[in-house]
């Protein structure tokens, strides 16, 4: 007997919510707390599935909440705390890596001074052409504090150490940029299942194969990551130029993403294995 979508749906579902299943355990997060971000994820669904409001009653028809529940969380949602000195600090190191202001005579990331002066630009006009809304030594301290910059103590020069915003192991930026990529990934995968035309209305392509050596994974694993990073500095030096230009035009508004991941895992489990592409 064949199952119905919503069956299927149900057993991709279990495999979906693994990997986060493991970062729950491993950040202390119980049933209970997981629960209470799935009523208010299914409620912001919900709300977002129609352009009118929806009643508490509409809303608990949909999700399967009690109304309590709806009304509570309506009332008062459980949001997630924003982090804007992280995100600050991603933006200004694209920004560094990217624009040309920044770059020097060997095209790469200049040395900066803490202002700028003589024709040169500092860090504080990093932060002005990145357009970001902190003070500079606020980013500048969030930078240093996660060994991205190293600040010379005569001359109060700042050197970038690093080409990307990541963190370290169980950061805060870590797990900032866990919420990030994995929502915007996600939400264009979910685009695309519930599209109702074709084509799907965001690109997503990956290639699987299970039946490599640990050798030849460490191999692919290099060039995909060399390969993916040319392909973000790439984008990303053409995205700062395109908003630049985009902010003087007064049309900025919209949002774009990409992102490149690999996985590779030796004696992997046959139950998580595809077949090839």
């Amino acid at each position: 007997m064949s199952r119905t979508l919503t069956e299927q749906f149900q057993r991709v579902l279990a495999r979906l919510l693994r990997p986060i299943a493991r970062a729950m355990i491993a950040n202390g997060v119980t049933l209970n707390a997981a629960i209470e971000s799935l009523k208010m994820a299914l409620v912001d669904a919900a709300e977002e599935s129609s352009e009118e409001r929806l009643s508490d009653s509409r809303i608990s028809l949909l999700t399967g909440l009690h109304r309590k529940d709806t009304r509570r969380l309506r009332k008062d949602p459980l949001r997630p705390a924003r982090q804007p000195a992280l995100n600050a600090c991603a933006l200004a190191i694209a920004t560094w890596t990217s624009a040309d202001q920044f770059r020097d005579g060997d095209d790469k990331p200049a040395v900066l001074g803490k202002q700028g002066g003589d024709g040169e630009p500092g860090f504080d006009d990093l932060i002005r052409s990145a357009r970001i809304d902190l003070p500079p030594a606020t980013v500048l301290a969030a930078l240093e504090a996660q060994g991205s910059v190293a600040i010379d103590p005569e001359d109060n020069t700042i050197t970038l150490l690093k080409d990307a915003f990541v963190g370290d192991p169980g950061s805060e930026a870590m797990l900032s940029a866990y919420e990030k990529n994995i929502v915007v990934h996600l939400s264009a995968a979910t685009d695309n299942l519930l599209a109702s035309d074709a084509p799907a209305p965001h690109f997503e392509r990956a290639a699987h194969f299970n039946q490599l050596s640990a050798a030849s994974i460490e191999a692919l694993t290099l060039e995909a990551g060399e390969d993916g990073m040319a392909l973000l500095q790439a984008i990303n030096r053409k995205a700062l130029a395109l908003q630049d230009e985009d902010g003087k035009a007064g049309d900025a508004k919209g949002r774009f993403s990409v992102g490149v991941y690999v996985f590779g895992r030796p004696g992997d489990d046959a139950n998580d294995q595809d077949d090839g592409a």
